[in-house]
């Protein structure tokens, strides 16, 4: 296999203003306007969204605005009423061909008709209902001139919920060959001296490294939390996007940017001088309908030592 990183976060929103304040007044991003000019007439484009992007690391938050009601953007907007939220993941790879003929003879099907060289995605019905998008790698570099505030550096990892993790495991390691990173597996026991996650939102966590980020799962351990309620509602098939998470060096300094944009805050932050290792959670409500998550947490050992896929 020969699946490189995530090459963006697609999204899917009914206001692309809303998304400008938060990616570049709460977040500290830029819009990249070489490769997606905002559409200063409101109008929308010429095809069936309109979408810009806001570069993250080696990757980027990709948003849609829907111009018409047969797109799969608009269906998505409608089927969350109205919230929006993470509507896939695309995955670079320097194989196109090589890499989904490899998925297909582990058991995935296309969503539809494929040129057998530019991006495809994947039938959610073999992808545990999780809509991914396999591209070949561009080598994506955005101009220091978009890159914004620096208040965040990267993509950290994106979050998604699932049922069980022996599916996760065969799904991420089996089919798609990635390493787990073992050393970053954490609550099958609770410990206090790991950042919270949210209140009453007990969860298995397992991580798969992907290029300079991370595919992150979250397996709720009780019927009755979040996440759990989420699973139940949204992962009949398996999975389901939960959150995004960029690294921001200085999380204090991030929240009081997100705050001050109107980005709610779930919960607080420790001080700076009681905490080296910080984490913040904001709120879907005014985050596109996505869980935001931030930390400034260097990343596992996988990250160093690189593995090799089971």
């Amino acid at each position: 296999m020969a699946l490189t990183r995530i090459h963006h976060v697609g999204m899917v929103t009914g206001d692309l203003d809303v998304a400008r304040n938060l990616f570049c007044n709460g977040f500290g991003l830029s819009v990249d306007e070489h490769r997606t000019p905002w559409p200063e007439d409101g109008a929308g484009g010429s095809g069936s969204v309109t979408s810009v992007e806001f570069p993250i690391g080696e990757m980027y938050y990709k948003v849609s605005r829907p111009n018409d009601s047969g797109s799969s953007e608009a269906q998505f907007l409608n089927e969350t009423n109205g919230r929006g939220g993470i509507h896939y993941i695309s995955i670079a790879s320097d194989d196109v061909q090589a890499d989904v003929a490899a998925l297909l003879g582990r058991g995935l099907r296309l969503k539809s008709d494929w040129d057998g060289s530019g991006p495809v995605f994947l039938d959610p019905a073999t992808t545990q209902g999780l809509e991914i998008e396999i591209r070949p790698d561009d080598h994506y570099y955005v101009h220091p001139f978009y890159r914004g505030k620096g208040l965040v550096t990267g993509m950290a990892h994106v979050g998604l919920a699932a049922r069980d993790a022996g599916e996760v495991r065969e799904f991420w390691g089996g089919i798609f060959g990635l390493a787990e990173d073992k050393s970053m597996e954490r609550g099958l026991v609770r410990d206090a001296e790991r950042a919270p996650r949210p209140a009453g939102d007990p969860v298995h966590l397992v991580e798969f490294p992907l290029g300079g980020s991370v595919v992150e799962v979250s397996i709720p351990t009780t019927d009755d939390s979040g996440t759990a309620r989420l699973v139940a509602q949204r992962a009949t098939l398996g999975a389901v996007y939960h959150h995004t998470c960029p690294h921001a060096p200085d999380v204090h300094t991030f929240t009081e940017e997100a705050l001050a944009a109107g980005i709610q805050q779930i919960g607080t932050i420790p001080p700076r001088e009681e905490r080296s290792r910080v984490v913040a959670w904001f709120h879907p409500r005014t985050c596109l309908g996505m869980l935001v998550e931030v930390w400034n947490r260097p990343p596992g050992d996988y990250h160093y030592h690189r593995g090799t896929a089971p």
